[in-house]
């Protein structure tokens, strides 16, 4: 009886310890969803509370009621409101109103579809900025639920918020905020997805896949997400999922890929295979050239990019060259985000593998193709490895010296000097009016709406901005040296006038120009307007 006793003890002692066991394991499938421990909900519901308020006052303080002068957000305009109207997937702006084949018409179908409530470019531009709000709560989700820390994901998520680069284009009617809205969505249902389980029964895994595909719809860059998810299944062993993510994807993305081909091919890879885009004479890159372009990306991102987008305070200038002082700024920043990185082990597989995607196409991208803009959609991930990293290096001082050191006062330091360099200046320029060449060239682009233009074709620099101030058909012109090549172009545009600015964009000077002084029979002052000068030629075409 005595033995019976103790072996029926032991079997219930073997049987509490696997539950133990199967619940361990379960906490660690699914973490709790505020960081792994049940914090108070009154810390969280503060945080949320916070970001809100600061949201409000820092996006009032910058918010910028003028169309910005980049060119792009006026052709997603153009594109939104054909679609809005019903026109089909057109350039409207073109005569021809030949179907667009180099935007994905994901960032435009969603502005077609606020559109039907108001096409006011302040409308579109605060819905960007909801758009912001939405991906803050968000990023404090995602990382709170990587760094088990809601003290490290409100840090970074506040950093985030007073990141300038961030900032300016949640102001702009641009693609960015909504890919990054879309690709956290994407992992924050990834990291829900219980592989050991069947993931069929998941609805997770169809929400992951439905994003996936949204993010790539907005911007073609959505194919380093598609990258990261695949080697994370890889390194995860799951074939079944690897299989289901790559044919749903390939399948809801074929007819995109289909209409491109359709069109002669993707936009994108022209430029890839070419030395420089904005000088097609020089031909296409062959092998040294993709060597030296791997390795010129590699030390811009390291002593610029990720520098100046993380802490947008840094200044870059890219005329002058690579000083020592930016690759020891670099090479510090970088290896505190791989400690932060380090630090969060296999709870951070699925980022790394979404940052080797990334880098992995813009590493080929052309060198002329600088700035923070394409590194955006990542830049709130590397705010949050340089917090995690900062936290632990900190921690880990104070714990060997037993010294009392708080991050939080490290990084608000930080912060505030973000604050009240970059962010001011996000103020000075929103409440600044445009330079004077460019309020020149809108003068020029009214003055057909006061004339009472509209079916008429004028060959610019940034022709959709134009188009947006006056109502006429818009083209930019063949970047040719050869000048009777240019003329020609122009026939074939249906030109009736050209535009001659002071912009600063040289392609006005060595292709446009030329060939207007070698034919000045062809072309007549209409309007001329001073300081800087501006000049609308008319064009007479020999049809």
């Amino acid at each position: 009886m005595y033995i019976f006793t103790i072996h029926f003890q032991m079997m219930t002692k073997k049987k509490k310890l696997q539950k133990t066991e199967r619940q361990l394991e379960q906490a660690t499938i699914h973490p709790d969803k505020t960081g792994g421990r049940k914090d108070s909900w009154v810390e969280n519901a503060i945080y949320i509370v916070v970001i809100a308020i600061l949201f409000i006052a820092v996006y009032g303080y910058i918010f910028d009621k003028k169309l910005d002068l980049n060119g792009d957000n006026a052709y997603y305009y153009v594109l939104g409101k054909a679609l809005s109207q019903g026109e089909g997937y057109v350039n409207i702006a073109s005569i021809n109103n030949g179907p667009n084949n180099h935007y994905p018409p994901g960032y435009s179908f969603i502005l077609s579809i606020f559109m039907q409530f108001s096409d006011s470019f302040t409308f579109l531009k605060i819905l960007n900025g909801i758009f912001l709000l939405i991906s803050l709560y968000l990023a404090y989700y995602l990382f709170n639920k990587f760094s088990k820390s809601p003290k490290i994901a409100f840090l970074s998520t506040f950093f985030l918020l007073l990141n300038a680069h961030v900032l300016l284009y949640s102001t702009m009617i641009m693609s960015e905020i909504s890919f990054i809205l879309f690709s956290f969505l994407c992992l924050a249902f990834i990291i829900n997805i219980d592989f050991k389980a069947n993931i069929f029964k998941n609805p997770f895994t169809y929400l992951t896949l439905v994003t996936l595909v949204i993010a790539y719809y907005i911007r073609s860059s959505g194919l380093a997400l598609f990258g990261g998810l695949v080697l994370y299944l890889i390194i995860k062993k799951q074939w079944r999922a690897i299989a289901f993510f790559m044919t749903g994807f390939f399948a809801l993305a074929l007819p995109w890929i289909i209409r491109g081909r359709n069109l002669g091919g993707n936009s994108y890879i022209k430029p890839l295979v070419m030395i420089n885009p904005y000088r097609p004479e020089l031909g296409n890159a062959d092998i040294a050239d993709y060597f030296n372009r791997f390795f010129s990306n590699v030390s811009r991102y390291i002593t610029r990019e990720i520098p100046s987008s993380s802490l947008p305070f840094i200044k870059v200038n890219y005329l002058e060259p690579v000083a020592v002082s930016e690759w020891i700024v670099g090479f510090t920043i970088l290896a505190i985000m791989a400690f932060g990185l380090f630090k969060l082990r296999k709870n951070g597989l699925i980022i790394f593998s979404y940052l080797l995607g990334t880098f992995g196409i813009l590493l080929l991208w052309p060198e002329v193709w600088t700035g923070v803009r394409f590194i955006l959609p990542i830049v709130p991930l590397l705010i949050f490895f340089l917090v995690l990293g900062v936290d632990s290096i900190i921690s880990n001082i104070s714990s060997f010296f037993k010294l009392n050191v708080k991050i939080s006062i490290l990084l608000l330091v930080i912060v505030g000097l973000a604050f009240s360099t970059s962010i001011k200046r996000l103020h000075i320029k929103s409440v600044n009016e445009y330079p004077a060449a460019w309020k020149n060239y809108f003068k020029v682009a009214n003055w057909f709406k006061t004339e009472g233009q509209k079916d008429v074709v004028v060959i610019c620099r940034k022709p959709m901005l134009f188009h947006l101030h006056s109502d006429t058909y818009t083209s930019n012109f063949k970047y040719a040296q050869d000048t009777e090549e240019m003329i020609n172009d122009l026939e074939k545009r249906k030109a009736d006038y050209i535009v001659l600015e002071n912009l600063g964009y040289r392609q006005t000077y060595e292709y446009l120009l030329p060939a207007v002084n070698d034919h000045k029979e062809k072309f007549n002052v209409v309007l001329k307007i001073n300081n800087p000068d501006t000049y609308l030629l008319k064009f007479y075409s020999e049809n």
